[in-house]
């Protein structure tokens, strides 16, 4: 668990939209992670996001691993879109497909923040390095692969100059046989923290939703726990209305989880929300959640009627990571407080 300072914000501010694409290689999802599954030729059809965002007057912030930072196809797609404005480029880092390669590539070591200080180090210092020489801009955003932050991750984010993190999950739990952090208890608001509390935390929009809420941290374990899977408690639970745990993502939701899930953070103050997804889900069976044609159709509508819903019904306001955070140390209630 980090130190954080949380950032009380104005309730009568609009809430705020980020959207933040996890840019990376194709992988398979159901198989053990390879370092040499390094393709990237989903960004080919990246431009069909693009062209959404574009419309909303959405500046989107891609944080690009390794694969992509390497190869032309990965990054010249998003540099054009970089170079005229259109979007923000930060950094993401796999550490199975990001060099020095001293680590065993097992799940405990997919989470950045559990290898070793100097190889986290390193690996994050070779790939700003390689994301600066290929975008021509060193990047100022992280997000670690996985949502893998850990004990030394903010120092190191400050010595390398990054201003944002954008790891944090709240109310997903990774510890449970792989060793990941764990951010049940973590809330949507965003935080100071690191050195100087200097660093900007804008979490995923993530929560527990539900009559049974505030009973989550107990309940979501156990109608999760493998031991009870045959109950199927969380379908089940959710089908009542009791609890569901949801993020804001059109990867596994629908626009009916998405709307629900901002209302109840809504109502508990949050004024900050990052709509996050996966660059390979733009190419049918790239993921698990496009297997096709169609799935991508209602993937992109997901888009739309979230957007719509947003930007328009809300009155809600798109800003990138970095101009949030000027915006914060502007006013009163969001000045750095070491």
């Amino acid at each position: 668990m980090i130190e954080r300072l949380p950032i009380p914000v104005q309730e009568e501010e609009p809430p705020a939209l980020l959207v933040v694409i996890d840019t990376e290689e194709e992988f398979d999802w159901h198989r053990p992670l390879d370092r040499q599954a390094t393709s990237v030729k989903a960004l080919s059809q990246i431009h069909l996001v693009q062209d959404l965002f574009d419309t909303y007057g959405i500046t989107p912030t891609y944080v690009v691993d390794w694969p992509v930072a390497s190869q032309e196809a990965g990054f010249a797609p998003l540099k054009s879109f970089a170079d005229a404005g259109r979007a923000v480029i930060g950094t993401h880092l796999h550490p199975w497909v990001s060099p020095p390669y001293e680590e065993d590539v097992t799940p405990f070591n997919s989470f950045p923040g559990n290898l070793p200080r100097p190889l986290e180090a390193e690996k994050l210092h070779r790939l700003s390095a390689k994301i600066t020489d290929s975008f021509g801009h060193r990047p100022l955003v992280y997000k670690a692969g996985r949502y893998g932050l850990g004990p030394h991750t903010a120092e190191i984010l400050a010595e390398q100059g990054y201003l944002v993190d954008l790891s944090a999950c709240p109310a997903f739990d990774y510890s449970p046989g792989e060793g990941g952090p764990d951010y049940s208890n973590y809330s949507a608001h965003p935080y100071w923290f690191g050195p100087g509390r200097a660093l900007l935390g804008l979490p995923r929009t993530g929560a527990f939703v539900g009559y049974l809420q505030r009973q989550a941290g107990w309940l979501y374990p156990l109608a999760t726990h493998p031991a009870l899977r045959w109950a199927k408690g969380p379908g089940i639970l959710s089908r009542l209305g009791a609890l569901d745990r949801l993020g804001l993502s059109p990867e596994g939701y629908d626009f009916s989880d998405l709307k629900r899930l901002t209302d109840a953070q809504l109502r508990l103050g949050v004024r900050t929300f990052s709509f996050c997804f996966h660059s390979p889900s733009v190419m049918p069976g790239c993921t698990p959640f496009v297997s096709n044609q169609a799935d991508l159709e209602q993937f992109l509508d997901r888009f739309r009627h979230y957007f719509d819903y947003f930007l328009g019904q809300l009155k809600g306001v798109s800003w990138t990571p970095l101009t949030y955070r000027d915006h914060l140390i502007k006013s009163s209630t969001g000045r750095i407080t070491t």
